[in-house]
């Protein structure tokens, strides 16, 4: 029979760094508490922003994901000043307009402006 204090050690190292892990409603180990060498920072694939958001509200540097409804890949930007999911192809005349650090922290791929007559 366990005695009360290895009891109270091995609640007081459940889901913390080198201890035990947890499990979530579904038996999984939560992401947070997987080393990230394991954990990709590809989130998948999604129909449009809205899942992505359903599914990751926040998500970490680099972190990115493709949507169905922009035919485009979407990263996380925690520099901005409310981070977001940014769509990583931008016209070249908004990618002007942006800061150097928001240029700085996604990689985007830049496609010429839409010119309408």
């Amino acid at each position: 029979m366990a005695s009360a204090v290895s009891y109270e050690y091995l609640k007081s190292i459940q889901g913390a760094p080198n201890g035990i892990p947890t499990l979530d409603g579904d038996g999984n180990i939560p992401e947070a508490q997987l080393p990230s060498s394991v954990v990709s920072p590809f989130k998948g694939q999604f129909a449009d922003e809205a899942d992505l958001l359903d599914d990751y509200p926040v998500a970490g540097v680099a972190d990115y994901a493709y949507l169905d409804d922009t035919l485009s890949f979407w990263y996380w930007n925690a520099g901005l000043v409310v981070p977001a999911w940014v769509n990583q192809e931008i016209e070249e005349a908004d990618y002007l307009l942006l800061t150097n650090l928001a240029k700085s922290m996604v990689p985007y791929l830049i496609i010429p402006t839409t010119v309408t007559p």
